[in-house]
């Protein structure tokens, strides 16, 4: 099933997507829809049974797909998330790994970890029904957020839904067009050839020396634009897309020591008072706190460490002592909405 809203791009109407799947003592929900149309969203519910709602399962931490979580858990639902989600707000329950596999409704359900649009995202596959539920990690309308992985991410999570789908397969996004609800096998190799195409042309245009707001301005952006997404008309969002691009494919990493790397790494506490852990993976490094918040970090400067996925100029500053070891990180911060988790100012090193 899907529910119409008009989206704040004012492309249209669109499409939230979500999944229901009706067992002998209830129904099992993929992804909860967004608090602020419960009523018209339990109505259609009603409309395919007055069974309860028994589980709840989520793609990942969008409000669209969870907002409705605790609601439905008052009622005795189930709310399942990959494990990722407890470095988020969202309310769940059931944390789960990757690969994860359930029966209902005589559909073998199972959950696959994709490196695309978030930490927490997975694709969940209906193998019975021959239906994969892809969420963001996947948009028809838009050239997704990429994710803790950057757009090999992006591309390596669609490479993993052709692996799994046919060319029978009912694809389903995050939010779609009206005139298209479902996706197939043809969609997914498109936007895994686009996307090349927009890594490509971002590393081009940076060995140029082009910050990100030129890219995003440049003919070359334009034109892929409105030739893969004809729709979104409004330029100054291009650079959203450009910005992440450019932070994981073209700037390079610091080459920092290894005395300095292991130093970054614990727990600081936020001048908003919540804590925050910084571990390492591969060459990477995520800053993650419980019930709140996860990033992806490079070390891209002796003092920098640029948040990756960030669609503005996010930073985390490093700050020493007279013995030159790391005391605090001083957040450098466009996205104000970041802040109610992370703090304005500094984080403390424990």
């Amino acid at each position: 099933m899907t529910k119409h809203f008009n989206d704040m791009a004012n492309i249209g109407e669109t499409n939230i997507s979500f999944g229901v799947i009706k067992g002998k003592e209830g129904l099992l929900l993929i992804n909860s829809m967004v608090a602020w149309d419960v009523s018209n969203f339990v109505a259609e519910l009603k409309k395919i049974s007055d069974l309860p709602v028994k589980y709840v399962l989520n793609n990942n931490y969008d409000g669209n797909n969870t907002e409705l979580n605790a609601y439905f858990a008052a009622k005795g639902a189930q709310i399942i998330s990959h494990k990722a989600l407890k470095y988020s707000d969202v309310f769940t329950q059931k944390l789960i790994d990757d690969g994860f596999t359930m029966q209902f409704g005589g559909q073998t359900i199972t959950a696959y970890h994709s490196q695309g649009h978030s930490f927490g995202q997975i694709n969940i596959h209906l193998k019975e029904a021959n239906v994969l539920f892809m969420a963001d990690s996947y948009r028809s309308d838009w050239l997704t957020v990429f994710g803790p992985k950057g757009i090999d991410g992006h591309i390596n999570g669609l490479k993993q839904a052709l692996a799994i789908a046919d060319e029978n397969t009912l694809i389903v996004s995050g939010v779609v067009l009206k005139e298209k609800l479902f996706a197939d096998v043809s969609d997914i190799k498109r936007q895994i050839s686009s996307s090349q195409l927009f890594k490509s042309l971002i590393q081009k245009h940076t060995k140029k020396g082009l910050s990100p707001e030129q890219i995003a301005t440049h003919q070359d952006i334009t034109t892929f634009f409105e030739t893969y997404y004809p729709k979104r008309k409004y330029h100054q969002w291009f650079v959203h897309r450009v910005r992440p691009a450019v932070n994981f494919h073209a700037i390079p990493r610091f080459d920092a020591t290894n005395k300095d790397k292991n130093a970054l790494l614990g727990q600081y506490v936020s001048d908003n008072g919540k804590i925050f852990e910084i571990i390492k993976e591969g060459d990477d490094f995520i800053a993650r706190s419980i019930n709140h918040y996860m990033l992806p970090l490079k070390w891209t400067q002796e003092d920098t460490l640029l948040v990756t996925s960030s669609e503005r100029d996010d930073k985390l500053l490093i700050k020493r002592n007279s013995d030159e070891e790391i005391t605090h990180l001083r957040l450098s911060l466009d996205d104000n909405w970041k802040k109610k988790y992370m703090g304005a100012y500094v984080w403390t090193k424990l």
